[in-house]
């Protein structure tokens, strides 16, 4: 019992090795595909699931939940119509490999569709077009170590190419769920997004000039533009998920992001035999000062968030020797952007 303590509370301490979000920190780090929530219970959730989540799904939002998985295989497949019609496509499967603990690997892709070319001598486009592929390919484990203890950790893989130019990341995950004994009170930690620093490079950075103050006539020289390199979204997630009634769960996240303004999440998600229905909200939690000359507006605005209200719902019916888990979430805008839904199909062979 001492060593279920000891692991829990280690990765708790975690939130000291983190700087408090602030809003001067926004947009300081790239690759945003990584902050695209999947999973339709996790998007329902607003990711106050960190906790509870398990399957395939706990490979983006807490890696330790691989180990709820516990018999047999689970696949799934969804796709969420974002902001500025872009598609994610989202994939994986997990394995139980019984007492060694549980394998799990997804794949998640952007789909921009063709996006106008567009050069200082064609400012409204050259009648050609192109395609940003982006990427993250992720791989995990986790295991049981008790009736209440969950630990996991994944690796993965970032890739974001533009044309002839690309730039490829590393990142771990580490996770923790602690269900107490006596208790309908289950704590979840994850970190997130740890990893190495990206920056573009290829070819589409070549440039040839003709150097300044240079005689009349002097060719051209050819260089590379060196881009600067950029952060992962690295965030620490603190969660507690109390039952209050069998089939009514009321959950909180508390996430420490090092991109952004932290924020604090309030979910509840209802269970009805084969179904479930959850809804969340999220606020933005920040100690900055309002700088001189800001307008309370535009002070709001900035310190804000962009999500409002989150909700969905989710069935599970027998085909065959098979269950099969459909499921629909939503996700609110407050402003500039779209809502965005997600739709989600997952078979438990």
């Amino acid at each position: 019992m001492k060593n279920t303590f000891k692991i829990f509370l280690g990765c708790a301490v975690l939130v000291s090795a983190l700087t408090a979000g602030t809003v001067r920190s926004q947009g300081t780090a790239g690759a945003s595909q990584l902050l695209i929530p999947v999973g339709t219970e996790t998007v329902a959730l607003s990711g106050t699931n960190v906790g509870t989540v398990a399957g395939v799904d706990a490979l983006y939002t807490n890696v330790a939940g691989l180990a709820r998985h516990n018999s047999g295989i689970q696949g799934t497949v969804s796709t969420t119509t974002y902001i500025a019609d872009i598609d994610v496509m989202y994939a994986g499967m997990v394995v139980a490999m019984g007492e060694t603990g549980t394998f799990g690997m997804t794949i998640k892709s952007l789909d921009f569709g063709d996006i106008p070319k567009t050069t200082a001598f064609a400012p409204e486009g050259d009648g050609q077009t192109f395609s940003p592929s982006f990427f993250t390919a992720t791989a995990g484990f986790a295991r049981a170590f008790s009736d209440r203890v969950n630990v996991g950790f994944s690796g993965k893989i970032i890739s974001e190419t533009i044309e002839e130019t690309t730039a490829t990341g590393l990142a771990i995950d580490v996770g923790v769920q602690y269900r107490f004994p006596n208790q309908p009170l289950t704590f979840g930690v994850a970190m997130k997004n740890v990893g190495s620093r990206m920056h573009y490079d290829g070819i589409n950075l070549d440039m040839d000039m003709v150097p300044g103050d240079s005689e009349s006539g002097s060719s051209a020289e050819s260089f590379r533009i060196i881009a600067d390199n950029f952060a992962l979204p690295t965030s620490l997630d603190l969660s507690a998920t109390y039952s209050v009634l069998n089939n009514l769960d009321v959950s909180a996240t508390f996430t420490n992001h090092s991109y952004q303004t932290n924020s604090l999440a309030f979910g509840a998600k209802y269970m009805l035999g084969s179904s479930w229905f959850g809804a969340a909200t999220t606020m933005a939690i920040g100690d900055d000062d309002q700088p001189t000359g800001v307008s309370d507006a535009d002070w709001d605005e900035w310190s804000g968030t962009f999500w409002g209200v989150s909700m969905g719902a989710g069935v599970s019916v027998p085909v065959g020797d098979y269950m099969m888990h459909v499921s629909y979430a939503m996700r609110t805008a407050n402003e500039y952007f779209d809502d965005h839904s997600t739709m989600q199909v997952t078979f438990d062979f």
